[in-house]
């Protein structure tokens, strides 16, 4: 690929032609191999080749980089705008489900672009710039990024986040939104989750998946945890009495767990606020937990002997899930949406969500599955005995004034059969 790279290069050269060189990468491929096997990985590798064949034009060239890459050179274009043509029509073809054994998966690719000559005039240079636009497609609102010199980096870098992030707070522009946990067995609610959302005066909402990173990298990532925590008892306080003692979940990354002042200044923040330790719920990425295990598991067991409850959130999407299972201090294990929103076309997800609910249950954990998109998917999961569901079928996140009406209007109206 390289060579002809090159070749075209030097075709190019002189002629007042452009050239724009597509890096095209498939995310969080490893885990796919781990689920479905490597035969079906590389089925799907087989068939994405063949839909960007499919958008390329008989002079283009299409190349696999790794082993979830593939580079798309685009030579003969009139400008960056032909380039866009080909990008959109390549993301129609990659965001369609694929079909393997009947079964349907959905992917997530993410582009980088780089033109020449406009960003290099040589294939070394091209390959680079086209690299350092996929690192920012992947902070991205959309899923490809063309290269840019004023933001080489990221855009993240080009908004200068980290600095604002270090004001949002004064300004009032983190809020808590809270989406609803309902108990299927009883239909009655059984908590919520609280999530961060950014609102600035300027650009409006920064994703979290872009300012999160953000903060984990700056280490402001504690002291937001901190004021989600604190954040989220004192608006339980607002919520109705006739809703019973609800739950809050708040998520934990690995740099917060590890933070030796985490534990009390979680003590410190329900004395605070005179809420219970029952009440709050912390939630820690599966991957989290086996990042750093022994030392993690102790504050973790520290935690929960204080009342708090502990949830193993994306559960499924780690490598050593049965080895370390039965030492796990916690209360619940969240099934990853990514098995839950397919799970009722595609057996091999069915069958993962069923087995962790039955694996869960016999550790005496309760289950929560995320992603609920319609009402078939949550009557499956009351038929398998699962404890909770979250998703969208049941409430977008909200915030605290919408989340309270939101309460009042479920008293009246329960859209899940007890």
């Amino acid at each position: 690929m390289f060579e002809d790279l090159e070749r075209q290069i030097e075709a190019h050269h002189g002629s007042g032609q452009k050239m724009a060189l597509l890096l095209i990468n498939i995310e969080r491929f490893r885990k796919f191999n781990a689920l479905y096997g490597y035969e079906a990985g590389d089925q799907l590798l087989e068939e994405l080749g063949q839909r960007i064949e499919a958008v390329a034009r008989s002079k283009d060239v299409i190349a696999r980089m790794g082993n979830s890459e593939f580079i798309m050179l685009l030579p003969e274009i009139k400008n960056q705008g032909h380039a866009l043509l080909a990008v959109h029509k390549l993301i129609d073809y990659l965001q369609a489900p694929f079909r393997l054994d009947d079964n349907p998966h959905k992917i997530n690719a993410h582009i980088g672009v780089s033109m020449y000559p406009e960003h290099a005039n040589d294939a070394y240079g091209m390959l680079q710039k086209a690299e350092l636009a996929l690192m920012s497609a992947r902070h991205s609102v959309e899923p490809f990024f063309i290269y840019s010199e004023q933001g080489n980096e990221t855009r993240v870098t080009d908004w200068d986040l980290e600095g604002r992030l270090n004001y949002a707070r004064e300004k009032d522009e983190l809020k808590l939104y809270y989406q609803p946990k309902v108990c299927l067995k009883t239909g009655k609610l059984f908590g919520a989750e609280a999530l961060i959302r950014w609102e600035t005066e300027d650009r409006g909402f920064v994703r979290p998946d872009i300012f999160i990173p953000v903060a984990e990298q700056s280490g402001q990532i504690r002291s937001i945890t901190r004021w989600v925590i604190n954040t989220a008892l004192r608006q339980m306080q607002d919520w109705p009495v006739y809703t019973g003692p609800l739950t809050v979940a708040v998520n934990i990354s690995a740099n917060v767990i590890r933070d030796t002042t985490f534990v009390d200044s979680v003590r410190n923040a329900l004395k605070i606020w005179g809420m219970t330790a029952e009440r709050l719920m912390l939630e820690i990425t599966e991957n989290t937990l086996i990042e750093d295990m022994s030392s993690t598991i102790v504050t973790l067991e520290t935690l929960k002997a204080l009342g708090v409850g502990i949830s193993i959130d994306d559960f499924g999407t780690g490598y050593s899930s049965m080895s370390y299972f039965k030492n796990i201090p916690a209360n619940e294990v969240k099934v990853d949406q990514s098995f839950v929103f397919y799970m009722l076309e595609n057996q091999m997800d069915q069958r993962i969500v069923n087995s962790v609910i039955e694996l869960a249950h016999g550790f005496g954990l309760m289950v929560v599955a995320e992603g609920v998109e319609n009402e078939a998917t949550l009557t499956a999961l009351t038929e398998m005995c699962c404890d909770i569901a979250q998703g969208y079928h049941i409430a977008r996140p909200m915030p605290q004034e919408d989340f309270i009406q939101w309460l009042a209007d479920y008293q009246k109206n329960t859209f899940v059969s007890g």
